[in-house]
């Protein structure tokens, strides 16, 4: 039998995983709360464990034969902001992020990674020109992945996890 380690994740779930670590990335909430530590010490862990988190929900929805509700990831990332980040969040941003992550998931389990590929690249060129945390500095409607309307409020971001246990439910249907 196979150990967890050694077991391949679908091409779809590792699309998606990385596409949480970029939509993460551009959240200026989080990427206020990173930069400043305001998680402690381990704030960089911290991040990363959001990834992990946030693929976890959706492995768990799914499994459990339910929909990714934006609703309910809304609720999961102020828990995370307010416990791990010390951060309240006013500007509702969480639900712009909470948007953006299911419609990611399902573009990621039908296997369109056009949104995927399009956030690597603008991170990439981010970090080209020295601007790891732009999103910090990038106007609210330079923030918002193409595609997604919303109100003023900034979101999204980045991390990356290995959650393997559904890579099935990431397959096309």
């Amino acid at each position: 039998m196979a150990t967890t380690a050694q077991r391949k994740v679908h091409p779809n779930k590792e699309a998606f995983i990385e596409g949480v670590d970029h939509i993460l990335a551009k959240w200026t909430a989080l990427g206020l709360a990173v930069e400043h530590g305001w998680g402690g010490r381990e704030t960089q862990e911290k991040r990363e464990d959001m990834v992990d988190d946030i693929v976890q929900y959706f492995d768990d929805t799914v499994n459990s034969k339910k929909k990714p509700e934006p609703l309910d990831l809304q609720d999961l990332l102020l828990e995370i902001m307010e416990l791990d980040f010390h951060v309240d969040l006013k500007d509702e941003s969480e639900k712009e992020v909470a948007a953006v992550l299911c419609k990611l998931f399902a573009e990621c389990k039908s296997g369109n990674f056009a949104t995927v590929d399009r956030l690597a690249a603008e991170r990439d060129a981010r970090e080209a020109l020295g601007q790891g945390n732009a999103a910090v500095k990038m106007s609210q409607a330079a923030a918002r992945p193409a595609g997604v309307e919303g109100d003023d409020s900034d979101s999204d971001s980045d991390s990356g996890s290995d959650s393997e246990d559904s890579d099935a439910d990431m397959e096309e249907d």
